[in-house]
């Protein structure tokens, strides 16, 4: 058939029927791959429980910077302390790059005074400090800071981990998708037997 007479032929065809048409293709509500993570969840706001359901667990309270928690998961935090959890607050940054001072020392000498404050009125048993360069974060080896989430994770015998959120849409600080990164898979692998066995070794 001539191309002219095909599309001729074409756009003079009847239309198809709305009810055989295929249906459109929903919007992906997942990432791909398994433990997808969605979103589009629905909030569920959960009120004090009472008496101390979580005791015997441990929370690690992980923030790349000193304002963090405080400011997107304090109240969390208190929350699951005073219903039973023993709480580490861990900063992965110096915090070097904000706050007051006429210096980067007294600037990060400052956010760990701020920090140790904000573990002890949070009620945490202690706060972490693994002293990254801040807003350099995507500049260093996520498999190093992984492994030391590893120990961490391990020693403490973390039963819940609290970080910014790893498949984040439109996060532009590197500070908090790659430390949210190196958390997520931490905790993967944190409880199996093959990855760091010479943790065990040490008594872990």
């Amino acid at each position: 058939m001539e191309r002219r007479r095909f599309l001729e032929a074409s756009l003079l065809a009847a239309p198809i029927p709305a009810s055989t048409q295929a249906p459109p293709t929903p919007r992906e509500v997942q990432g791909g791959g398994t433990g997808s993570t969605s979103y589009q969840v629905q909030t569920t706001v959960e009120r004090r429980q009472a008496g101390k359901p979580h005791h015997g667990k441990v929370l690690a309270a992980i923030q790349p910077h000193c304002d963090d928690i405080p400011i997107f998961a304090g109240g969390t935090v208190l929350k699951l302390i005073d219903e039973g959890y023993t709480g580490y607050l861990i900063t992965v940054t110096d915090d070097s790059m904000a706050g007051t001072g006429a210096t980067y020392g007294e600037i990060v000498l400052k956010n760990e005074q701020d920090t140790n404050e904000v573990a002890k009125r949070l009620g945490c048993k202690d706060s972490i400090f693994l002293n990254y360069p801040n807003h350099n974060m995507d500049a260093m080896p996520v498999i190093e800071m992984r492994a030391r989430f590893v120990f961490l994770f391990r020693a403490l015998k973390v039963d819940t981990v609290m970080v910014y959120d790893p498949s984040a849409l439109y996060e532009r600080n590197p500070d908090h998708y790659v430390t949210a990164r190196a958390v997520e898979w931490a905790a993967a692998i944190a409880g199996t037997r093959w990855d760091y066995p010479e943790h065990f070794l040490a008594g872990l």
